[in-house]
């Protein structure tokens, strides 16, 4: 059994009018004026239709964005961004680890868009690690579907250990009660 971290970079709110972008420009490693040395990673994506192959980080913000546009029932935060952290740099890129992150993907894509990268070095530590960032936005591709809000997201949070546990996972989180405060989120599972 190898150990696996939820984590919730906090870095504001994501109420801000370009959250969705900053935080997919970061996932997804695309250059940017502050950020000329990154290198794009692959994209993996649900719940957006079909934006060609291999699909571009502009076009999967477009959509995001366009799905917020477009719904009427919306909230202040348009975005959550979530981090599965593993102590180990997975040699193999056909790890069932990487089905697992997939799967964690799949929960969310059947109401909610949502993308996902896979990254291997820690941007604040250096420290190289592997590591999945997943965007999901609070906004539905249904039309008047419930946005996600905290409740909601947590009764997904709910489902990811049984999930965990059949990819041979121990799924656990490291945030304190006040940070998970800061998100709304009163426990994660």
């Amino acid at each position: 059994m190898i150990d696996a971290g939820i984590k919730f970079p906090i870095r504001g709110d994501y109420t801000n009018f370009d959250a969705i972008e900053n935080v997919l420009l970061y996932m997804f490693q695309i250059p940017t004026d502050r950020y000329p040395n990154r290198k794009p990673v692959p994209i993996h994506f649900y719940g957006i239709p079909y934006i060609g192959y291999p699909p571009k980080a502009e076009d999967v913000i477009t959509q995001f964005e366009a799905i917020r546009k477009n719904q009427r029932c919306i909230i202040p935060q348009q975005i959550w961004h979530m981090e599965l952290s593993f102590p180990i740099v997975f040699e193999d890129l056909t790890s069932p680890y990487f089905y697992f992150a997939d799967e964690i993907a799949r929960l969310f894509c059947w109401r909610y868009p949502v993308c996902y990268a896979y990254h291997d070095k820690n941007r604040e530590t250096k420290n190289r690690h592997s590591h999945f960032h997943f965007g999901i936005s609070t906004s539905s591709y249904i039309a008047d579907y419930p946005p996600l809000d905290a409740t909601r997201f947590q009764s997904y949070l709910a489902q990811m250990p049984a999930i965990a546990q059949a990819y041979d996972v121990h799924l656990y989180h490291f945030q304190t009660k006040e940070e998970l405060k800061c998100l709304n989120l009163s426990t994660i599972f």
